[in-house]
């Protein structure tokens, strides 16, 4: 599972995950950090051995995971996505582009 996940992220930048896929890689990887959006499910930041991915759902809902480069690249991503989402709740009329 790990392996096609890794696989599809060297061709692009975002993996989709199917729900089953999702259980089966949260099973084998360590939960850095768990943010609840309110908007679009949890946003996640997980580690396996050494590399660093980002776990989100999109407003269509799919489960997308993304490399980042370091513990730092990803939690200030998690906290420009946790910006974005409040500032949704004021109308701003943004929209996240979920795929780079």
């Amino acid at each position: 599972m790990i392996e096609k996940v890794l696989s599809d992220l060297l061709q692009n930048p975002v993996s989709v995950l199917k729900e089953e896929e999702l259980n089966s890689f949260l099973s084998i990887v360590k939960i850095v950090k768990e943010e609840d959006t309110h908007l679009c499910d949890y946003i996640r930041i997980i580690q396996y051995d050494n590399d660093i991915f980002i776990q989100e759902k999109n407003n269509r809902n799919e489960i997308l995971i993304r490399k980042m480069k370091s513990i730092e690249e990803a939690e200030s991503f998690v906290q420009e996505r946790l910006d974005y989402y409040d500032r949704k709740w004021d109308g701003c009329g943004c929209k996240v582009d979920y795929y780079s």
